[in-house]
């Protein structure tokens, strides 16, 4: 369904621009964006994909007008950005990184990224987080975020050696050494190496493969394990502590929603409704994805035989969690009632649209029709589209650093 409106009713400051249908839409003239110009761009589109492909994977642009963007393979090969109506308007574009060069003047920054974006040998939240901190890395989001991510790296290391530690431990513990006594503390590295070697070459005739060969395949899911961690994992790896922001997110934005003529209520209740709702999918999901390591001779047998269809079903949360980590990040970094009443409405305009597939992950019916119906009850006037771009550059070179 396109979505454009021509000259008539036109907001003061703002440029015509012309649609993919031949009809004017309207983008707010802002600092570092053409005015004026005519361009062949797509119609606007209703967007409620089927698929977590189809909805595409966050990218973490920092160009005021392309947040909240998402990528996904092209129908032909490529790269496309699935970008938010710049009019402030419903609806979205699907453009390439040409086509989004129309529509504003992108940051350094993002010009990099968009080049790493287009040689990914695949498009998922792994991947583009890996390539947008390989960015950060550049110092092109400044050095608050270049320190970030060379934090963030570290910390993606170490939660896969405790991964690793951990599946060994499940492993000997499937397989107890029973020459020795109790199983080996985590402070006794050289006796626990010692017994994790002879529990997987035990484990080894069960599989029917060689010793090394399952310890190639532990190595290779604590890769898969790292982001979601193993149960009671200590500290929280990246997506137990997502949930746990998410949850403080709802929490609060459903509190926020029943204060008394506090202002932003519906915009609060919509932001609670949806991060409920993906709450819910997501612990699910996390749940099953820790299920895995309850028969440790049959995960292992699994991941011989399909590593890629157990690695999917692990990143099942990520993709789930996928666009709330900036929402979270600005609703965390909001710390005043004033500052929270301006980015209730940016952050309501930001919830990620739940696709249909997430139904057939939690294998029950939900309502994800819900979000999009509640959504249309709130008037997204995008105010924060007013500001200075150079400030809200600075702002979101700022969300890069607790998001890296």
């Amino acid at each position: 369904m396109a979505q454009v409106a021509g000259n008539a009713g036109r907001p003061r400051g703002s440029a015509p621009v012309w649609g993919g249908n031949g009809c004017l839409t309207n983008l707010p003239a802002h600092r570092g964006m053409p005015v004026g110009f005519a361009t062949a761009l797509p119609p606007v589109h209703a967007f409620h994909p089927a698929t977590f492909v189809e909805r595409g994977v966050a990218v973490p642009f920092t160009t005021p007008v392309l947040m909240n963007t998402r990528g996904r393979p092209g129908e032909r090969g490529g790269f496309d950005l699935i970008v938010p109506n710049p009019s402030g308007g419903r609806g979205v574009y699907i453009l390439s990184w040409p086509g989004v060069c129309h529509i504003c003047r992108p940051t350094l920054h993002d010009a990099r990224l968009a080049a790493r974006l287009a040689t990914l040998p695949a498009v998922s939240p792994s991947e583009i987080r890996r390539a947008a901190r390989a960015v950060l890395a550049e110092g092109l989001a400044g050095r608050e975020a270049q320190s970030a991510a060379a934090a963030a790296d570290v910390a993606d290391r170490q939660d896969r050696l405790v991964s690793n530690f951990l599946l060994l431990t499940l492993v000997d513990q499937v397989e107890p050494d029973p020459d020795a006594g109790l199983p080996a503390a985590r402070t006794d590295a050289e006796g626990f190496a010692r017994r994790a070697r002879r529990a997987v070459a035990r484990i080894a005739l069960k599989v029917a493969t060689s010793a090394d060969a399952v310890a190639a395949t532990i190595e290779d899911m604590a890769g898969a394990f790292s982001g979601i961690g193993l149960p009671g994992q200590t500290p929280l790896p990246r997506i137990p502590r997502l949930l746990a922001a998410l949850r403080a997110l709802q929490e609060e934005s459903a509190a926020w929603s029943r204060r008394p003529k506090a202002a932003r209520t519906e915009e609060a209740a919509l932001v609670a409704a949806a991060a409920q709702l993906t709450l819910m999918c997501a612990t699910h999901a996390l749940s099953g994805a820790h299920g895995f390591t309850t028969d440790m001779v049959d995960l292992l047998r699994q991941w011989s035989l399909a590593p890629r269809a157990v690695a999917e079903r692990l990143a099942r949360p990520e993709w789930l969690l996928d666009g709330w980590e900036p929402i979270c990040a600005l609703w965390t970094s909001a710390v005043t009632d004033w500052q929270r009443i301006e980015v209730l409405t940016e952050i309501a305009s930001m919830v990620p649209v739940l696709p249909r597939e997430a139904a057939a992950w939690m294998d029950m019916e939900i309502d994800t029709e819900s979000i999009t119906r509640f959504r249309k009850t709130v008037l997204l006037n995008q105010d924060w589209r007013t500001g200075e771009m150079f400030d809200l550059i600075a702002r979101n070179e700022h969300l890069r650093a607790l998001a890296a």
